[in-house]
């Protein structure tokens, strides 16, 4: 069974798999995705501390509900896909029949082009993974994608240290072994040494090697070939069974960082192969990413490609300044508290522009004055609009923005509200924009209405 929601959807015990649907298999389904919480560092950074998993909230006997979590649940066979709620042509929306798979792995691949915050360089491989039929092809493909050009860059060696009785002295010399053990037993000829081996099959390489052969069985012809063409590579390599703490065990160089991401996902395609709920990786698997960090690094790197055309800079997560500066205590300073991180800070032209981006559903800003007040009023969060007036007051300028996604096939609006906060000494005006975020058949036209409201919000000229 193949189940399609968008994010923050209620989905009833009885509109779930049969296999999900009593207390002990939604226990289980917890603890699956409780595991793939504690590893999603591999792909991304939310900056969440929860340690209880977030992708779904348990109600009992009313069911789940799907949170800010966007990509495919496989449990036992049975498959949720989570869509983005943007991904609806208004916010009222509910059905799911023309949801398709492959255009959200294709907008995917689009909005981690940009993001800076997503583990991957995206980019180099981005052709490949728009062959992906589902998440799981997504993921292998991204995975021997890695494999491969690591490889290609040269094969990885690794000093192992081994220590053995030889004829002649060889690196470290155990003399007390020596007097001891050797000279007693008539073997004065022997010195044990222990000396470093620059060795092709270690550890890193076993781990890759058994992965990919797991991968091998489940994947499609054209990943088998390349995982074949990987495995070739690495004949020489012991077949050993690997298990996720292998990954752990393993400590690489700066100069080694571009192992780094292949040991984590072989830790994670390892982990989810060995959960106590599932026979194979085929059965069970989790893929998920957060669509708040995929708006917010969107935008952000897509604000930074044009700004930076016009000679402007832009730069992501700025967090110099504190909410508070100092602390004191008893005559005494204990220094600051608070960091204000600004989602996207751009300067440009001798002006700061401050902008929050939040994934929210906002209403359409147009219609008679008073839709527009009715909007502004009471879809932004309050909150929100305290956070962006302190960043203004903190950084001394009076413009600020927050950034909303807008829904399937929106054209831009032609104006956007802007709320004047007064102030003592100055007003702050808080500029409400909403900028296009899903991608469809025509991807330029897309860039073009993005490309046009960063320009209006900066008054870029050439």
């Amino acid at each position: 069974m193949v189940l399609n929601r968008y994010e923050e959807s209620q989905i009833p015990n009885s509109k779930l798999p049969v296999s999900w649907q009593s207390a002990r298999t939604l226990r289980e389904l917890e603890d699956f995705l409780q595991h793939n919480w504690e590893q999603r560092a591999v792909f991304y950074e939310d900056r969440k501390i929860e340690s209880h998993q977030q992708f779904l909230s348990f109600i009992g006997r009313q069911g789940i509900r799907t949170k800010n979590y966007i990509g495919t649940i496989v449990f036992n066979g049975e498959q949720l896909n989570i869509f983005p709620k943007v991904f609806r042509e208004n916010k009222y929306e509910s059905d799911t029949s023309d949801l398709s798979l492959k255009h959200l792995m294709k907008n995917l691949v689009r909005w981690l082009e940009y993001c800076n915050r997503i583990a991957y360089p995206f980019i180099s491989i981005a052709t490949e993974l728009n062959d992906a039929e589902d998440l799981k092809e997504f993921f292998i493909a991204l995975y021997i994608g890695y494999v491969r050009s690591a490889i290609e860059r040269g094969l990885y060696f690794q000093y192992i240290d081994e220590t053995k009785a030889l004829s002649s002295i060889k690196g470290k010399f155990n003399i007390k072994d020596y007097f001891i053990n050797k000279i007693p037993n008539g073997q004065a000829d022997k010195f044990q040494c222990t000396y470093s081996k620059f060795e092709f099959d270690n550890i890193v390489n076993r781990v890759i090697k058994y992965t990919c052969r797991q991968l091998f069985n489940i994947t499609s012809k054209k990943n088998q070939r390349t995982i074949h063409n990987i495995l070739v590579r690495l004949n020489e390599v012991s077949d050993v069974p690997c298990q996720p703490n292998d990954c752990e065990r393993i400590r690489l160089s700066r100069m080694q960082a571009h192992y780094r991401i292949i040991m984590s996902m072989s830790k994670m395609f390892l982990l989810n192969k060995t959960s106590s709920y599932m026979m194979d990786i085929n059965e069970s698997f989790c893929f998920l990413f957060p669509t708040e960090l995929l708006f917010e690094g969107f935008i952000g790197g897509f604000m930074q490609e044009i700004v930076e055309g016009y000679g402007g800079k832009v730069r992501l997560q700025q967090s110099e300044m504190h909410l508070i500066e100092d602390i004191q205590y008893a005559g005494r300073s204990l220094g600051a508290a608070f960091t204000m991180r600004h989602d996207i800070l751009v300067e440009f032209k001798d002006r700061v522009f401050i902008l929050d981006t939040k994934y929210k559903q906002v209403s359409r800003f147009e219609g008679d004055t008073e839709e527009i007040k009715r909007i502004v009023s009471e879809e932004p969060k309050q909150t929100d609009i305290y956070q962006v007036c302190e960043y203004a007051r903190k950084r001394g300028i009076s413009d600020v923005y927050l950034l909303y996604p807008m829904f399937r096939y929106e054209d831009n609006e032609p104006y956007f509200p802007i709320g004047k906060s007064q102030g003592a000494t100055s007003d702050i005006n808080i500029h409400f924009v909403r900028l296009p975020f899903v991608f469809e058949e025509n991807e330029q036209k897309i860039r073009s209405q993005l490309t046009d409201v960063i320009i209006r919000i900066l008054s870029c000229e050439k």
